[in-house]
């Protein structure tokens, strides 16, 4: 089984990374604002993925972008 994060903007996927570092470099030249991010399973290569809401990346103004879960505990 694999786990990775989704960056999306409405139905668009922005990109796909499994660590923190990814997902910043995912939204280097995204505009300011919120991104909803998805914590993807799959079991396979044929596998589509199997996605659940994790939380946002909120990108600021000065570059800078703050992941913040909604999952209790995290």
């Amino acid at each position: 089984m694999t786990t990775f994060y989704r960056i999306r903007r409405g139905d668009q996927v922005l990109g796909d990374g499994g660590a923190s570092q990814e997902i910043q470099a995912i939204l280097d030249d995204a505009d300011p604002g919120e991104y909803p991010e998805e914590v993807v399973t799959r079991d396979g290569p044929d596998d589509p993925g199997h996605p659940h809401h994790w939380g946002k990346a909120i990108k600021h103004a000065d570059g800078s972008i703050y992941l913040e879960s909604e999952q209790p505990g995290a």
